[in-house]
C-alpha cells in the first residue's frame, strides 16, 4: 500500500507542478467574485495572483516531505500580518484558504481516473494537504492577531 501511495503523491506532485497557473487562476476567479472575500478586491491582482500561485508551486515540495513545518509557519505569519495590514478582515482571510484548499482538490479529483482504488489511496494523501493547511491557517491567523493585538 505505501509503496502504491507513494506512486499517487508523485503523480499528485506532478499534477500540482504542471498545472498550478491553471488552478491559480480558477482560485483568482472564485476570490474575487465571492461576496465572503470582498475585502481582496481592493488589492493588487497580480500580488495576490503570485501569493497563491507560490503556495501551490510550495505545496508540492511539502507533500514530498521537503518542506519543514517551520518554513510553513514563517510563510503564513507573514501573509497574516500582510493582510491585516492591507485590511482585510480577517474571516475573508480565512475563507480565502479555504479556497485555495477547494481549487486544489477540485482540480485534482477532476483529473484523476475513477477508481476506487485511487480513491482510497488518496485518503493518506488528503491527510498530508489537510495537515499542511491546517498549519497554515493557524499560522496565518497568529500572524493576523500579532498586529491585531499591537494595535488594540
Amino acid at each position: 500500500m505505501l509503496k502504491k501511495t507513494n506512486i499517487l503523491m508523485n503523480r499528485f506532485v506532478e499534477l500540482i507542478e504542471g498545472n498550478h497557473q491553471e488552478i491559480t487562476e480558477r482560485f483568482m476567479n472564485d476570490l474575487l467574485r465571492d461576496p465572503q472575500t470582498i475585502g481582496y478586491r481592493n488589492l493588487d491582482r497580480q500580488m495576490i495572483y503570485e501569493s497563491a500561485n507560490s503556495i501551490y508551486r510550495d505545496i508540492s515540495t511539502w507533500i514530498g516531505k521537503n518542506y519543514p513545518r517551520e518554513e510553513i509557519e514563517k510563510r503564513f505569519r507573514k501573509l497574516g500580518r500582510d493582510r491585516f495590514e492591507q485590511g482585510v478582515p480577517f474571516s475573508h482571510v480565512f475563507r480565502a484558504l479555504v479556497l485555495l484548499k477547494r481549487h486544489l482538490w477540485v482540480y485534482v479529483l477532476q483529473k484523476v481516473e475513477e477508481d476506487l482504488e485511487v480513491y482510497v489511496q488518496a485518503l493518506d494523501l488528503n491527510n498530508r494537504v489537510v495537515l499542511y493547511f491546517d498549519r497554515a491557517s493557524f499560522y496565518m491567523l497568529q500572524g493576523y492577531e500579532e498586529l491585531f493585538n499591537k494595535r488594540w
